[in-house]
């Protein structure tokens, strides 16, 4: 059983169609309208002293719930269009940048994210936090082997790009089209294997001296200009 931890990660999941099997709450917390919504869904609420919920993390709010397992998707459920734009995650291990980037990735509503069974961070109740109850609404794919997948994709018309340091500058690069983009681990970037397969590898042009950027914040920023350029041909893309 997974937990959610957090008024707003709590609130999207019960927004949502996700199964929460029971809440913790601190008997001192003000949730009107958590608590209103627990009891429309016949939802089992425990009012229990806050130092209970302190013994499963610190950042709580008040409030903890208790779900059903997310469900990762196969490979095989995906849907390909002219449209698609699926986002690689290259070995992430930090479960706060994985849930930061789903959060990006639903904002944008993303098809989905791909992450590799071994060497990457799971869903776990950081990630959930993290993603601020985004993960509810996004499809997260576990594959066995990120090299075979991207050759999948390419089978299936995807166009693979890669963001690398050493890359050409994102914005004078025509990213439309059905794509697939990689982003590599937070220290090293995505690995060679990987970078070999890409059809086109990007940066993000500087203007300071730091050189790169945490993975999360790179993520937002080159999803934003994929589907800046998009807009070009579909002003219906943003609300």
């Amino acid at each position: 059983m997974d937990m959610v931890l957090g008024r707003r990660a709590v609130m999207e999941v019960l927004k949502s169609d996700g199964k929460i099997n029971k809440l913790l709450v601190a008997k001192d917390s003000k949730l009107e309208e958590i608590l209103k919504i627990a009891h429309e869904k016949k939802i089992l609420v425990s009012k229990v002293e806050k130092r209970v919920l302190d013994r499963f993390g610190e950042k709580h709010q008040g409030v903890i719930a208790f779900i059903s397992p997310k469900e990762y998707k196969k490979f095989e459920d995906l849907r390909f269009s002219e449209d698609s734009f699926f986002i690689v995650l290259d070995r992430i291990k930090d479960p706060r940048n994985l849930g930061a980037i789903i959060r990006t990735c639903e904002f944008f509503k993303i098809d989905a994210v791909i992450i590799p069974k071994r060497e990457s961070a799971k869903i776990t109740e950081t990630v959930w936090k993290s993603s601020a109850g985004a993960l509810e609404h996004a499809d997260i794919v576990l594959v066995d082997n990120l090299s075979k997948t991207i050759e999948k994709l390419k089978k299936k018309k995807i166009w693979i790009i890669g963001a690398d340091i050493n890359g050409e500058r994102c914005f004078e690069k025509n990213l439309r089209g059905p794509l697939a983009l990689i982003l590599g681990e937070e220290q090293k970037g995505m690995r060679d294997i990987l970078k070999r397969k890409c059809d086109l590898l990007v940066k993000i042009p500087r203007r300071g001296k730091i050189e790169s950027l945490n993975v999360s914040t790179a993520a937002g920023i080159l999803i934003y200009e994929i589907l800046r350029q998009r807009t070009y041909d579909d002003r219906k893309l943003f609300k």
